[in-house]
C-alpha cells in the first residue's frame, strides 16, 4: 500500500493531529520533525485530491478537514462544500498541540531553584493513549513509527533546553522531570551527589548510621523522648550536617567500607566511606570548605579527611570490597583467671595466618543471616597490663568479628583465644587502628 493510500485510510477512520500522523511514518525520512512530517502529508493529500473533485475526493478532503488541515478547509470552502469541524486527535486528545507550552510554563518555576546542567524529561500517560495507538497500528499495519512518549519527551525537553541552555542526558541526568500532560503534575527526581572521605570516631557511644528507636520504629515515644531515635547522634548525622547546609539536600546517607561496633573507636587513617547527598538543590560546593566545616561542627566526636567527588559506581566497589580488606584492631582483653607469659606466647604463636570459622554471633543474629564465615587471623601481638588483662593488636580479614574471636561466643567462633588457652576471655575495649585498602589511592 502506498504512503498516501495508507494515510488516507487512517484519516478517514481517525482524526489525527500533525504530530501523531507524522509519527506513524517517522522512519520514512530524516531531517524534519513529526509535526512537519504530518502537516506535509496532509497538505500533499489535499493537493493530490483537489485536482479532480468528486464525491469520493470530497469525503477525503472532509476527513482532512476534521484532522484540522487548513488547506483542506480552504479547498472545501472555495468549492462550496461543507467544511467539517476539527476533531480531537484520536491518540493524544490534542495534548501535543494544546498542552505542551502550558506544561513548559508549569515546569520552569518548579525547577528554578535547582542547580543542574543535564536533565531528562519523563512522561506519564494514561494507558488508554497507548491502547488507542496500538489499535491503530494493528488495524493499518503501521510499522514505521515513533512512540507517543518519545514525542512528548523530545518536544518538552527541546523547549526546556532552549529556555535554560541545558543539555538532555539519557544516561545519567542530574535531574529527571516527570510530567503528566493531562493533569499537569510534575515530579522532580534529582541525582544524588557522592563524596568520598575517611572518618575517625573518638567516642564509644556513637553508631555509624541513624539508629531508630526499636519500640516506636522512629515514630517517637516516651522511651526515646519522642525523638524516634535510640541514639541521638551518629557518624552519618554528624557528617551530613554541613553538607546539607551547603547543598540544601533532603538527607545524607553514609555508606561505609564496613562498620565498627557502637562501643569501638575508629582511629588510624580512618574508615573509607561515601556520603550520598539525596536530592541536592545545589551541586557546586567547595569540598575543602565542607571538610573544614564538618570537622569544626563534629569536634571531639569524629573528624573527616580526604574529601573528593565520588560516584555510585565507586560506592558499589567500596561496599563490595569491605570484606576483602585487612584490618588491625587494638583490644583490651580481660581474663577470668590470671594468664601466664607462657599462655600469652601461645596466643601469639597460634594465631599466625590462622583460618577461623565464625558462625553469626548471637549479639547480631536478630539482624544477620545465620552463616558460617571463613576468615583469617593474620597475627595477634600481646602486651601484658596486669595478671588478668592484656592489650592485643589483632590483624585479620575485614568482616571478622573480633570480640567473638576473643571470647569464642559459646563455640560459635572456632578457634578463639579463650579456647586456645582454656581461660574465659572477654573483649573489654576495641579500637580499629588501621584499614588496609586501595581507596585512599584513588
Amino acid at each position: 500500500m502506498t504512503l498516501h493510500k495508507k494515510a488516507i485510510d487512517i484519516l478517514k477512520s481517525y482524526s489525527l493531529c500533525d504530530y501523531c500522523l507524522g509519527r506513524q511514518f517517522s522512519n520514512l525520512s530524516t531531517g524534519t520533525t513529526n509535526k512537519n512530517r504530518g502537516s506535509t502529508i496532509k497538505d500533499f493529500l489535499t493537493l493530490f485530491y483537489s485536482t479532480d473533485i468528486t464525491d469520493d475526493t470530497v469525503l477525503i478532503l472532509q476527513a482532512l478537514s476534521r484532522a484540522d488541515n487548513k488547506l483542506a478547509k480552504n479547498t472545501l470552502n472555495r468549492n462550496n462544500f461543507e467544511i467539517e469541524n476539527s476533531e480531537e486527535c484520536y491518540i493524544c486528545q490534542n495534548t501535543l498541540t494544546e498542552n505542551s507550552e502550558e506544561i513548559i510554563q508549569e515546569i520552569l518555576p518548579e525547577i528554578k531553584d535547582y542547580e543542574f546542567q543535564t536533565f531528562l524529561i519523563g512522561t506519564s500517560l494514561p494507558k488508554e493513549f497507548f491502547e488507542r495507538e496500538r489499535n491503530l497500528k494493528e488495524e493499518f499495519n503501521v510499522v514505521q513509527t515513533e512512540y507517543l512518549k518519545q514525542e512528548f519527551n523530545r518536544l518538552i525537553g527541546g523547549r526546556i533546553g532552549e529556555f535554560l541552555s541545558k543539555e538532555t542526558d539519557f544516561q545519567s541526568p542530574e535531574i529527571v522531570i516527570e510530567i503528566s500532560p493531562l493533569t499537569y503534575s510534575i515530579v522532580l527526581k534529582l541525582k544524588s551527589l557522592y563524596i568520598y572521605g575517611r572518618y575517625r570516631k573518638y567516642i564509644r557511644t556513637l553508631p555509624q548510621t541513624r539508629w531508630p528507636c526499636r519500640k516506636c520504629k522512629g515514630r517517637g515515644c516516651e522511651e526515646c523522648n519522642h525523638t524516634g531515635k535510640k541514639h541521638q547522634e551518629s557518624v552519618e548525622e554528624l557528617a551530613e550536617y554541613e553538607a546539607l547546609k551547603l547543598t540544601h539536600g533532603y538527607k545524607g546517607v553514609l555508606h561505609g567500607a564496613g562498620r565498627e561496633d557502637i562501643d569501638a573507636l575508629m582511629l588510624g587513617t580512618g574508615r573509607p566511606f561515601v556520603l550520598e547527598i539525596v536530592e541536592p538543590k545545589v551541586r557546586t560546593i567547595d569540598l575543602c570548605e565542607l571538610e573544614k566545616n564538618t570537622n569544626q561542627y563534629s569536634k571531639g566526636k569524629i573528624d573527616v579527611s580526604e574529601y573528593r567527588w565520588s560516584s555510585k559506581n565507586e560506592l558499589r566497589d567500596l561496599k563490595s570490597s569491605a570484606e576483602r580488606t585487612v584490618k588491625k584492631y587494638k583490644t583490651l582483653i580481660t581474663f577470668k583467671e590470671p594468664i601466664s607469659e607462657k599462655k600469652i606466647k601461645e596466643i601469639e604463636k597460634f594465631f599466625k595466618n590462622r583460618p577461623i570459622d565464625q558462625r553469626t554471633p548471637q549479639r547480631v543474629s536478630h539482624r544477620r543471616a545465620d552463616l558460617i564465615r571463613k576468615k583469617t587471623a593474620f597475627s595477634v601481638q600481646c602486651s601484658r597490663i596486669n595478671e588478668t588483662h592484656i592489650e592485643a593488636i589483632i590483624t585479620c580479614d575485614g568482616g571478622c568479628y573480633v570480640k567473638e574471636l576473643i571470647s569464642g561466643d559459646n563455640n560459635r567462633t572456632k578457634p578463639s583465644i579463650a579456647e586456645v588457652i582454656g581461660i574465659e576471655a572477654k573483649c573489654k575495649e576495641l579500637d580499629v587502628i588501621e584499614i588496609q585498602d586501595g581507596f585512599n589511592e584513588a
